[in-house]
Parts: structure tokens; sequence; C-alpha cells
């Protein structure tokens, strides 16, 4: 019974070293950057992140995705456009990132975008 507990831990532990190389290599990639970056500051569509950065739609689109995957960004709603084809739209999710690498290993912490902040974000669209 203690080896299947071992052998859990050890392949959760391989786990998150492989998401802080992931991670890491994120936040080692400018274009990934730039894309947190804006998706801080406001929503936007993947053609509007590639217009908006000049990089090429497949571009955006895949970066996007590996970030949403890393729960870095996160797809806020999916609007139906007048020609029948459903557009998504992502904003940054963390406030913060912290990788350490200690004792040999990679690790990462994300700390996620607070209700509060959310909230009060609504209520700004609201008011406007």
């Amino acid at each position: 019974m203690y080896g299947d507990d071992k052998t859990k831990e050890n392949k959760n532990n391989k786990d998150t070293n492989h998401g802080s190389d992931e991670i890491l290599a994120i936040l080692s990639d400018k274009q990934s950057r730039e894309i947190i970056k804006v998706l801080s500051k406001t929503e936007l569509t993947i053609q509007q992140i590639s217009n908006l950065l000049n990089i090429p739609q497949s571009t955006a689109y895949r970066k996007t995705r590996k970030l949403e995957e890393l729960d870095i960004v996160k797809k806020t709603k999916v609007v139906r456009t007048l020609e029948g084809l459903d557009e998504s739209y992502y904003k940054n999710w963390i406030y913060e990132i912290v990788v350490t690498f200690r004792e040999g290993k990679l690790s990462h912490k994300l700390e996620h975008v607070k209700m509060e902040d959310k909230i009060v974000r609504l209520w700004q669209k609201f008011s406007e």
C-alpha cells in the first residue's frame, strides 16, 4: 500500500515539474507575454489579439490556447457572429506567477485574480 502512495506522489511531482517547465517556456516567449499583457487590460478575440500584436492569427490562436491550458488566460464568453460563427473572448486570469528553482526542482504558483476584483470590473462595466 505504501509503495502505491509513493508512486502516486512521484507522478504528481513529475506533472508539477512538467507544468513548471511549460510555465517557464511561456514566460520566456515574448509573444506569449504580450498576449498576457493585452489580455490584462481587456477581453479580446483571437483576431483582435492578432491585429493588435501584428502576429499571424494561427500564432495568436496557438499561444492563447496554450495559455488557456495552463490556466493563465480564460475564455470569458462566446458570441455568435452574423455569419453564424462562434467568436471566443479571452481575458487574463492570473494576478501573479511565481517560478521557483529549489534543490534541483522547478515549481510554480499561479495567483488567480480575486473574485472581488472581478466584481469591481463588472460593476465598472455596468456604470459606463
